[in-house]
């Protein structure tokens, strides 16, 4: 949690990161707002309802949250493969990298990256349509920035083949990751992971495989 920040914004993120928390191990629709209060040691459980106005305010502002952590992590990248699209051609692996890449460093270097990577899965997957179309307001147009560098390199795909594939990889990216820790009890048995960089070396290489083989 950032040292400067106010009394109110401090009471905020940690009702923030008490969401994640719970929201990542039960899921979204099922959490209710009085264990979020308790989770946050909130004192008062109006807490939740002063800061964001309702449940939806503050799935709003999980999300918010969650997606500044990433566009943070990969703008930079992200702005390098558009301004070298243009110009000239990124290679797909080199584009999937920077996909993968930021789920890595979220995971790596924030206490609450792995829960915030779940939560994620959970609005994607089993969460109400009114919690998905705030994810995919703002994860959506992330993945256009990188879907409209990634289709020019594979012409040969016709856009809905495109767009299959895509939808394919980026799913199994985003459960991938957010189940990592349980892959010692896959169905094919051990495949723990120790290394997460090897994990998005991993589908990095199977990313680019779905969409050029």
């Amino acid at each position: 949690m950032e040292p400067t920040l106010s009394a109110a914004d401090r009471a905020k993120q940690q009702l923030i990161l008490a969401a994640i928390t719970l929201f990542a191990e039960h899921g979204v629709d099922s959490v209710p707002l009085r264990m979020i209060n308790r989770e946050a040691g909130a004192r008062n459980n109006s807490a939740l309802h002063y800061h964001f106005g309702s449940k939806m305010g503050l799935i709003k502002a999980v999300n918010d949250f969650i997606q500044k952590a990433f566009d943070e992590v990969r703008e930079g990248d992200l702005a390098a493969l558009e301004s070298d699209a243009a110009t000239k051609d990124p290679t797909v692996e080199r584009v999937m990298r920077v996909f993968t890449g930021a789920y890595v460093q979220i995971i790596e270097e924030h206490e609450w990256g792995y829960a915030a990577v779940r939560t994620i899965a959970r609005m994607d997957f089993d969460a109400n349509a009114k919690v998905h179309a705030i994810l995919s307001d703002s994860a959506g147009a992330s993945l256009q920035r990188f879907a409209r560098i990634l289709k020019p390199l594979v012409p040969e795909l016709s856009a809905r083949e495109f767009k299959h594939r895509y939808n394919f990889l980026v799913n199994s990216i985003v459960l991938g990751f957010a189940g990592y820790r349980t892959f010692h009890q896959s169905y094919v048995g051990d495949l723990t992971v120790k290394n997460l960089n090897h994990l998005g070396d991993f589908y990095a290489r199977m990313g680019t495989r779905i969409l050029t083989e």
